[in-house]
């Protein structure tokens, strides 16, 4: 499959080339009825290899064929889901580009005439019905979704007519409410295609418990620059939401969206407020935003201290530390440490220049009580490890004696002697 150019393949050929490709991917890589999961990857790499191919069709302008064909790449992803050992993640990759490269098709499809249009709606329909959805309703729903752009009224009323089927069906479901709220959004971004978002914002806020809706909502208000309101509509899901539920890296999550919102409004004393709690709550990108902030206002100094106490207070203690080691704070990283040696082989090689002593007493100490417990000897290697790591730093003389020490400790332990020996030699 490797060695093709899409120019050369006829575009009546591809969808045969795919099935075939899947085909006979899927049949090499089951064994005994199972397939695993480098067997799996085996298959999804393949199934990349036809989404290049519907990609470079899409660019050939055969629009119908590149959707039809990326469809049956994701009903056959959806199927391997059921039944193969998807773990590595792979497989949901296929599947997300599968639905980015169908949007793609329908985006330069909604361009075209109403008959192709109608072709392609009628397609994708066809497919959301299949039974290979069930089960998975977020997919089914992500489909429809992707549909959208290619209604006008009428058209519309056979989607409509799709979703009641579906809700009927979903009442005999272990759990309706989720294909309830699939089912509401998929109906609102359909109303707000066909006609605008000013005239669906009372069915917007009728279903504003659904936090997809309630993110357009926030995106609207800030797009009319009504930053009362997208505010108002963030803090009932923040203020509402424990603080181990945030998400730091997500750009969506209530409190990452609300200082947005104070950032686009510039409002200062709520942005600094924001910062700080997200800071305070762990994400220690938030100190140099901070940072920039006060020191626009010239409060930088004054606030440092106060806000290295609170942040260590916070007992996020990988927060704090970054935080330190950024602003080559060596003192409080080391009381810190002192206090609690939580990874102190990795926060040693910050210290050990400065504080010599202190860092090999730690060492000696941290090494002494793993050994107390340690049991086999994957545990002892770890130790010697650290001991390695204590010669690095040039504290031989600590390492001798703990070895020496060890040794005595323990004559009977002779994978720990063994082990203890190898370092030995490093001295």
């Amino acid at each position: 499959m490797k060695e093709r150019g899409a120019a050369m393949i006829p575009t009546e050929d591809i969808m045969p080339i795919v099935k075939n490709t899947i085909a006979a991917s899927i049949k090499c890589n089951t064994h005994r009825g199972y397939i695993g999961w480098s067997s799996c990857d085996n298959i999804c790499m393949d199934m990349h290899d036809c989404l290049d191919m519907c990609a470079e069709t899409l660019e050939m302008r055969a629009y119908l064929v590149a959707l039809e064909a990326t469809t049956y790449i994701l009903i056959a992803g959806v199927k391997l889901a059921s039944h193969a050992d998807s773990s590595s993640g792979m497989l949901t990759d296929v599947i997300m580009c599968t639905y980015e490269l169908i949007d793609q098709c329908t985006k330069e499809i909604k361009k075209q005439d109403k008959q192709m249009r109608d072709q392609a709606l009628a397609l994708m329909i066809k497919v959301a019905k299949r039974s290979v959805f069930d089960g998975w309703t977020d997919w089914r729903y992500d489909l429809l979704k992707c549909g959208i752009c290619l209604c006008d009224e009428k058209s519309a009323k056979k989607l409509e007519k799709v979703l009641d089927t579906l809700l009927k069906i979903s009442r005999e479901d272990y759990y309706p409410e989720y294909t309830k709220k699939e089912d509401l959004i998929v109906r609102y971004l359909l109303h707000r295609h066909l006609y605008g978002k000013k005239n669906t914002q009372k069915e917007l806020y009728q279903n504003i418990a659904i936090n997809e809706l309630r993110i357009i909502a926030i995106k609207d208000a800030m797009e009319d620059k009504n930053y009362d309101e997208a505010e108002k509509l963030c803090l009932e899901k923040a203020n509402e939401e424990e603080t181990w539920h945030y998400r730091s890296s997500n750009p969506e999550d209530w409190n990452n969206m609300l200082y947005d919102i104070y950032k686009t409004a510039n409002s200062t004393e709520k942005q600094i407020t924001q910062a700080k709690k997200l800071l305070l709550m762990g994400n220690e990108k938030f100190w140099d935003v901070l940072k920039q902030i006060y020191k626009k206002c010239g409060a930088w100094n004054e606030n440092y201290e106060s806000l290295l106490d609170e942040l260590k207070d916070s007992k996020r203690t990988v927060c704090y530390r970054s935080v330190l080691i950024s602003e080559n704070e060596k003192k409080r990283l080391l009381d810190d440490v002192m206090e609690n040696p939580y990874d102190l082989f990795y926060y040693g090689k910050y210290l050990v220049k400065e504080y010599p002593e202190q860092v090999y007493e730690l060492c000696y100490k941290k090494i002494s009580e793993s050994c107390a417990q340690a049991k086999d000897r994957r545990e002892y290697k770890k130790i010697t490890k650290n001991i390695a790591q204590l010669i690095k730093w040039k504290g031989n003389d600590t390492a001798k004696l703990l070895i020496e020490e060890l040794k005595q400790r323990y004559p009977r332990k002779t994978a720990l002697l063994d082990e203890l020996e190898k370092v030995e030699k490093k001295l």
